[in-house]
């Protein structure tokens, strides 16, 4: 499988009849006679990414889960922690 070069998420592989290609953050999949086709089909997939999560976000969605409102002061303790480890976790 390779990545195409303009929309990573989008993965194609020649095959016999073609090309195949699948989108990995939808799950689509279509085939194409030209590598056009899959340039196509990467056009119509271009989902935006979705950043990472810091540990102050990580933090402050955990604490919102129990029903803790943020503070003033717990916005600054967010942004101190994403400082510190800013991708803990992907989204």
């Amino acid at each position: 499988m390779n990545r195409h070069p303009q929309v990573p998420n989008v993965v194609w592989l020649q095959t016999t009849q073609g090309f195949a290609a699948r989108c990995a953050a939808c799950g689509a999949q279509a085939t194409a006679g030209t590598p056009q086709g899959v340039d196509a089909f990467a056009a119509q997939h271009q989902h935006p990414q979705r950043p990472a999560m810091g540990l102050g976000d990580v933090v402050a969605a955990a604490t919102k889960a129990v029903g803790i409102k943020p503070c003033k002061p717990c916005e600054k303790r967010q942004a101190q922690l994403n400082g510190w480890l800013p991708r803990i976790w992907k989204r």
